[in-house]
């Protein structure tokens, strides 16, 4: 994939080139001193744009590992599903959408609760946990990907980075708490 890319913009630098070249002649027909100076310039950009996109495009890219941290964790108090309903509107036209939801009430350290609520999408539910140990987790997962650059003359580097790939909500409830839809954690 890399390289129709890298194919595709060589053929757009040497086409720019040959189209500087070609106005440069025209502009410059009687000045050849001019003429050679925006020659070999324009070459010599050429060439840098080139070059640069080249070690700027990796040659290959594979995946090497994945991984999750838990970003927060909150002690659950209460768990139902709910939905609301969203939509926009433009003139005559619009839309409007439900959007299903869990609504959790979370413990506070200072004994108090805090209402939570989170697309079903991408949240998890685990039949895993205590009653006294009921939680909600919010768990980012991220992937190491391996870039692999070669250079004309340089050779070939290769480059690690580790980048977000999603937001998971997990939350654990004891075992037996999912009935017809429903949570109960008491």
């Amino acid at each position: 994939m890399a390289n129709w890319i890298k194919a595709i913009y060589f053929v757009v630098i040497l086409a720019w080139v040959i189209y500087a070249l070609s106005d440069d002649a025209v502009k410059y027909n009687s000045f050849p001193r001019r003429f050679g100076l925006s020659v070999a310039l324009t070459v010599i950009i050429g060439l840098a744009g080139f070059a640069l996109w080249h070690a700027a495009v990796p040659t290959s890219i594979k995946l090497l590992s994945e991984d999750s941290e838990v970003a927060e964790s909150h002690s659950l108090a209460s768990l139902k599903t709910g939905s609301h309903l969203d939509g926009k509107a433009a003139l005559s036209f619009g839309y409007l959408t439900e959007q299903d939801e869990y609504v959790l009430m979370v413990k506070q350290d200072d004994g108090g609760y805090r209402r939570m609520s989170y697309p079903v999408d991408n949240a998890v539910v685990y039949e895993d946990a205590e009653a006294d140990d009921a939680r909600v987790e919010v768990v980012d997962q991220y992937v190491v990907i391996r870039e692999t650059y070669e250079f004309p003359i340089v050779g070939e580097w290769t480059r690690d980075r580790r980048e977000f790939s999603k937001c998971e909500i997990r939350i654990h409830v004891p075992a037996g708490s999912i009935a017809q839809g429903e949570y109960d954690i008491s």
